[in-house]
């Protein structure tokens, strides 16, 4: 046999086997999506960090059914949804678990302040998640946010304002949300972020505490704390902790 036919052939034969390959291939393939459509549904769904709704009303809110494919859920859609749909969802994470599992977990937030708006007053979580319209006495028990008037709100969206506003909303968010961690909610009132460089706010009744620029606000927190536990039962004046590694106090006269 020539050199030219046994190139020939040999080329013929490479050509067959690469063609093979590639039908088997697919044929791996489809039968892998056919196994995963036919194979994996679910038939558990497990809710965790719910409080303030029942597992069957977030369950029911997510949209995932007994018997829906459990590789081809979005979970990112699930969880955009159950952010939108339940207000008080802080963060929602949903995964899968094969063969027939999905987890729900959640984190609910909570009304910590009111803020006034164009349309009355509203109660906000620690994100600046707008929770519901409220009156001046049901606003009583909240921290009472001054210097910030929000602009056309609605149930669920994130307080917007003005503009100039925003960086005043960002600190917002930063002090609510350090405030609800160190768990002094209840001992902070009269919130004032009308001054975007020197956010203030009052303190167990007693003390009005000077924050300084919107940074360290975790550190700060922790300095104040410190310096409260160092002073008198019966003191009031002014502790500013606008720098980040020393509180001064500052007694009434």
């Amino acid at each position: 046999m020539s050199a030219k036919k046994r190139k020939n052939r040999d080329n013929s034969n490479g050509g067959g086997g690469f063609i093979f390959g590639s039908v088997s291939f697919i044929i791996i393939c489809a039968a892998l999506v056919f196994a995963m459509s036919v194979f994996f549904r679910v038939s558990k769904i497990e809710v965790v960090g719910n409080g303030r709704y029942s597992a069957s009303e977030v369950i029911e809110s997510s949209g995932i059914k007994d018997g829906d494919n459990l590789v081809f859920l979005q979970c990112d859609r699930i969880e955009e949804k159950l952010y939108k749909k339940l207000i008080y969802i802080s963060t929602a994470e949903v995964s899968r678990k094969l063969p027939n599992k999905v987890t729900i977990k959640i984190s609910e937030s909570s009304a910590l302040a009111v803020v006034e708006t164009d349309s009355g007053l509203w109660l906000i979580d620690k994100n600046c998640r707008l929770l519901g319209e409220c009156t001046a006495a049901e606003a009583a028990p909240y921290i009472n946010i001054i210097g910030l008037c929000a602009l056309e709100p609605e149930i669920g969206e994130t307080l917007s304002a003005q503009a100039e506003d925003a960086p005043r909303i960002k600190y917002l968010k930063a002090i609510l949300s350090a405030v609800e961690s160190f768990g002094v909610i209840s001992k902070v009132d009269a919130l004032d972020v009308s001054n975007s460089a020197n956010a203030q706010f009052r303190y167990d009744g007693r003390f009005t505490v000077k924050l300084g620029k919107n940074e360290y606000i975790d550190n700060k927190m922790q300095i104040l704390l410190g310096a409260v536990s160092e002073l008198g039962s019966e003191e009031t004046g002014i502790i500013d902790i606008s720098e980040e590694k020393r509180a001064h106090f500052n007694p009434d006269e």
